[in-house]
């Protein structure tokens, strides 16, 4: 996505809105652009998404915190639905026989709005799309695809921890043959861990994905089975993440001890961070092993380093992570490789 210069002002202002947490202000602007005669697809593609991005980056730089994100994305959530409301009561709706579609979030996954993007962008190129939004379990996912018969069902991943959970509903969607799409933070932009996961075709914009729907099968066989190393530890290390966690978290802290941090003094708020981050950071392991790709840890650990550098971390604490975290997964030789070559 490339955002045109002459809409860097519009997303200024919108941003500004969203740190006020004004949602009437936000859906004003918006109204106002498409009077202008913007349609919905340039808002998304060159207000809401540069506006939703530019959101992660200001809680990344510790410049915004987790509740004003989160108060943001709401906002930007009531704005589309609004802006998609207006357009359907105002253009004519996808016809009889318009491609059905199913859009979900990955079970556990709750960033909802990259898959309501894709959603409305799809109901503005006519096709007929059932969204089912976050955490969708895969029990319930088939259970929508034998009711609806959909010609794809089209996944949103952004927490690299959740692959394995891809994998898993990637499984059971194509037991009904139907082909399943994929798109998100969580892969990477050649497609390489989707292809491996077992998905149908993958998608890096919205534009992409109505692009490639238009070339799926009609059917699909069940997903191969996953055979390289380490696919089989994906799944041991994702189902005790928790508990690996608290272990990592002890061992940082026995090495971080001469850096300030002792029973009695009060938890620095890099720390806090950290705390509800360390279950995703061996989550994202997981996601290396399922997708067999050690880019997935090394940038998750990259992340990591970024987020506690911003809230003043000690200079020592992403090497301690890394050594904590291979600490803690020593009896797992999957895990372990895929953390020395993310060193």
């Amino acid at each position: 996505m490339t955002l045109e210069a002459s809409w860097t002002d519009e997303v200024g202002d919108y941003l500004a809105a969203l740190e006020r947490g004004d949602r009437t202000a936000a859906l004003g602007q918006v109204r106002a652009l498409r009077r202008e005669g913007h349609d919905l697809l340039t808002l998304i593609s060159q207000l809401l998404a540069p506006a939703q991005l530019r959101v992660g980056e200001l809680w990344v730089s510790d410049s915004w915190s987790v509740a004003q994100e989160h108060a943001a994305t709401a906002i930007s959530e009531s704005v589309l639905t609004s802006l998609a409301v207006e357009r359907e009561l105002q253009e004519a709706t996808a016809g009889q026989g318009a491609p059905q579609l199913v859009v979900s979030c990955v079970e556990q996954e709750w960033h909802a709005l990259p898959a309501l993007m894709v959603t409305e962008h799809l109901r503005a190129e006519g096709f007929t799309v059932s969204y089912l939004g976050a955490n969708a379990s895969a029990q319930g996912l088939v259970r929508h695809v034998h009711d609806l018969g959909p010609g794809a069902v089209l996944l949103s991943c952004s927490l690299s921890a959740f692959l394995p959970l891809v994998r898993r509903q990637i499984e059971a969607v194509r037991e009904t043959g139907t082909p399943v799409v994929v798109g998100g933070a969580a892969f990477d932009p050649a497609g390489r861990r989707a292809a491996t996961l077992g998905a149908t075709a993958f998608a890096t914009s919205a534009t992409g994905v109505a692009e490639r729907l238009r070339t799926l099968p009609a059917a699909v066989p069940p997903a191969p089975p996953l055979t390289h190393p380490g696919a089989d530890e994906a799944f041991v290390v994702f189902g005790s993440r928790e508990r690996l966690a608290d272990e990592v978290e002890r061992r940082l802290l026995h090495t971080l001890a001469g850096a300030g941090l002792s029973p009695g003094r009060p938890e620095p708020g890099w720390l806090r961070v950290l705390d509800d981050q360390l279950p995703h950071l061996v989550g994202s392991v997981a996601g290396a092993l399922v997708s067999d790709d050690p880019a997935v840890v090394r940038h998750a650990l990259t992340w990591a380093s970024t987020v506690l550098t911003h809230r003043d971390a000690p200079a020592e604490t992403a090497p301690a992570l890394h050594d904590a975290l291979c600490d803690a997964l020593r009896d797992l030789p999957g895990a372990r490789a895929m953390l020395d070559a993310a060193r």
